[in-house]
């Protein structure tokens, strides 16, 4: 039996905008699309994780090996990997690429060693990977600084 309000028309809880926008009052900057890192599992922007792609052998058709989509272009599926040697490594034990990337089979990983050893040492200061869409000033919002608040003194 439910309880009834001592006065008609009494609501049971506080209705209204105020209410409705208050859990949200201060507001996420935008930082684009996330991503899970195979390895690790942790989550972090795009800009700032690697594309990893299964591609055809030269050898046979059946047989993948796992490359470096650098332009994150490259037709298919793709697993997202952070720019740690210790994620790859993680990721090969685990043997997530070919959980992420639904295939089949042995993947060949020696390219994808090479690659992201390369790969790698191209990175940034900022810690951005390269060939990575940088966010704009459009895309951050009017007004925010380079760490996402506005008018912030914490730098």
């Amino acid at each position: 039996m439910r309880s009834r309000p001592s006065e008609r028309g009494a609501r049971l809880s506080p209705a209204g905008p105020a209410v409705r926008l208050s859990s949200c009052a201060t507001p996420e900057p935008y930082v684009g699309p996330a991503r899970t890192c195979v390895g690790c599992r942790g989550v972090g922007p795009r800009s700032a994780l690697v594309r990893v792609v299964a591609r055809p052998d030269g050898g046979s058709e059946e047989s993948l090996e796992l490359v470096i989509d650098v332009g994150r272009r490259m037709p298919g599926r793709g697993a997202w990997l952070h720019p740690d040697p210790q994620c790859l490594e993680l990721a090969l034990r685990r043997k997530a690429f070919p959980r992420a990337l639904r295939v089949a089979g042995r993947l060949g990983d020696a390219a994808l060693r090479g690659g992201f050893a390369r790969h790698v040492g191209k990175i940034d200061s900022t810690g951005s990977v390269p060939g990575a869409a940088r966010p704009s000033d459009a895309d951050m919002g009017s007004g925010l600084e380079a760490d996402g608040y506005p008018m912030s003194t914490q730098r």
